[in-house]
């Protein structure tokens, strides 16, 4: 039986619930959404299951938090290669966020899941999650105005709608499971065969397109 003691400090809840998304993160990956459970997470760390409930509240949670480190490093890498860029062309934004996104496709396989994901989590904590969406939209925004002024509000705002499109959908497009595939074939079509980082790039340069 694991010994459990109660953390005290700050630091310490941050190590405990570090270990239980790390745990979550190993699970998800292996298994989907389904697959998490608290039971699972405790089977992978130094937790009994009863003892995950006291940082988090829905397994739902746990998986926000692990969408969030994602997101948050994801768009850290962005801005970085952004800011440290002397000068900035529609071509070279274009590259950089599908880059970036490309080492990133755990979060975009998280976002075909992120509805369930919000729908399992209590509203403050949803609303955590979203103060650093909208910090991400801020941004871009603020990007576009500085290296791209002479595009209108109007446009940036398409721009910004056309990324959180793109985020929704370009994993499920790049990775067909078996049985879609064979209903594909099954209905006289043909199965797409572009890669995550082809489809994303194609739609990244339409919407880069639009900068001035």
């Amino acid at each position: 039986m694991k010994d459990f003691i109660r953390a005290r400090t700050a630091e310490q809840i941050a190590e405990r619930r570090n270990e239980i998304v790390n745990a979550c993160e190993q699970i998800y990956m292996e298994g989907g959404f389904d697959a998490v459970t608290f039971k699972a997470i405790s089977e992978k760390t130094s937790f009994t299951r009863p003892s995950i409930y006291n940082y988090y509240a829905t397994k739902e949670e746990v998986m926000l938090d692990l969408f969030e480190r994602y997101f948050v490093r994801w768009y850290g890498e962005i801005f970085a290669a952004t800011d440290s860029a002397p000068s900035l062309t529609a071509n070279a934004l274009c590259k950089i966020i599908t880059d970036v996104s490309d080492r990133y496709q755990n979060l975009f396989l998280m976002f075909s899941d992120l509805r369930n994901i919000e729908e399992g989590c209590r509203i403050e904590r949803i609303a955590a999650f979203k103060k650093k969406y909208f910090e991400f939209n801020d941004r871009v925004a603020d990007l576009i105005a500085r290296r791209f002024p002479n595009t209108s509000a109007k446009v940036a705002c398409c721009f910004i709608e056309g990324l959180l499109i793109l985020f929704h959908g370009t994993y499920p497009i790049s990775y067909l499971s078996d049985k879609q595939k064979e209903a594909i074939k099954a209905a006289g079509g043909t199965v797409p065969c572009r890669t995550f980082r082809q489809i994303f790039y194609g739609q990244m340069v339409r919407l880069t397109g639009m900068l001035e």
